[in-house]
């Protein structure tokens, strides 16, 4: 019986002493999320090739398989608040976590707080989705009460929440509320580092005391969409960026220390280098102190083109990404050989 050339063979884009494999190969899902999206179109950009075969590629989507549980516990905002009450509670404001089982007993807790508060002091409590992100479902507080009513309310979100001490008084600019996002890189091969760029989300609406619109308390890029709710602005613009700095590098350190400590597994590698991108959100209050609000697991990267920071933040830091992480895991690079130069270790 004659041999029969199967079609798979002609569609391997190799072959006997044809010219030598090249690296600079890569297989990445674009349709997964923003980051593959944006990975995938930078690396082209830099003249990496495209192959359909995973086998091929020097880097594919197993390189963004950070440990799932460690993932997990930063971007749940319920895990996370149980990460930093073991290890580090004076970073991120106080924060309970609720769920139908036990919000009558939080209630009462703060009952407890808000009698003990001086004369004319108000005090605010902000309550977010544990699995949401983009502002959806957040609700404001300022008595325990409005709290129950909320919970005995049938038509609420149920599942778990954080509930969160609001920060008050806060840094304004220009009479608006603002939040800082960095960017956060995870590996299981060396530590983490911090972006030493990043932006201020500056509010649209100016800071006032009423809680009934959302709008000029809550920083998320989103509330009503399509609605844009605040200006981004890179943080390197802001002379008081590199005052925040030391603090912002300590919380991550501290957060980080404890996480490693919690999943030791994560930041060790067995075979496949992996990473995993985070944004991680701040903010000052009045006596400039900083403070740690929550983290986005592969946060939403813009693949607009035309986004305002797109020119003047995003293509620094993947070309970062790609010379400090992507190119050493696809050479397998030795970690000591391994530069940051745009990036500040923070574990």
């Amino acid at each position: 019986m004659g041999f029969r050339k199967s079609r798979f063979v002609h569609d391997i884009p190799w072959r006997i002493n044809s010219v030598p494999f090249t690296s600079r190969r890569y297989h990445l899902d674009t349709s997964l999320s923003p980051t593959h999206f944006n990975l995938s179109r930078c690396l082209s950009q830099q003249g990496w090739k495209v192959t359909r075969f995973n086998c091929l590629s020097s880097i594919n989507d197993k390189v963004l398989l950070f440990n799932e549980a460690a993932a997990q516990t930063l971007e749940y905002k319920h895990l996370l608040a149980q990460l930093v009450a073991d290890y580090c509670p004076q970073v991120a404001p106080q924060t309970f976590c609720v769920d139908e089982g036990n919000w009558q007993e939080v209630v009462h807790h703060l009952v407890g707080i808000h009698a003990q508060l001086p004369p004319h002091e108000k005090l605010v409590w902000i309550l977010k989705p544990a699995l949401l992100n983009n502002g959806q479902h957040i609700r404001l507080f300022d008595t325990p009460e409005a709290l129950a009513a909320h919970y005995v309310h049938s038509k609420r979100m149920g599942g778990m929440h954080v509930l969160q001490r609001y920060l008050s008084p806060h840094l304004l600019r220009d009479d608006r509320k603002y939040s800082i996002r960095l960017f956060v890189i995870l590996t299981n091969y060396d530590g983490a580092y911090c972006y030493k760029d990043g932006y201020f989300n500056v509010a649209l609406h100016p800071y006032v005391e009423d809680f009934s619109d959302l709008r000029p308390h809550l920083t998320n890029e989103h509330l009503l969409d399509p609605e844009v709710n605040v200006i981004q602005i890179p943080a390197s613009r802001f002379a008081q960026f590199s005052h925040y700095l030391p603090q912002i590098d300590a919380i991550l350190q501290q957060v980080l220390q404890g996480l490693r400590y919690d999943f030791p597994e994560a930041f060790r590698c067995s075979r496949q280098r992996t990473l995993a991108l985070f944004g991680f959100d701040f903010m000052v209050d009045s006596h400039e102190r900083v403070w740690l609000l929550e983290a986005n697991h592969g946060p939403c990267f813009p693949i607009d083109d035309h986004h305002p920071l797109q020119a003047h933040l995003y293509q620094g830091f993947w070309q970062g990404l790609i010379h400090s992480f992507i190119e050493p895991i696809a050479d397998n690079r030795p970690v000591k050989r391994i530069d940051y130069p745009h990036f500040n270790k923070v574990l």
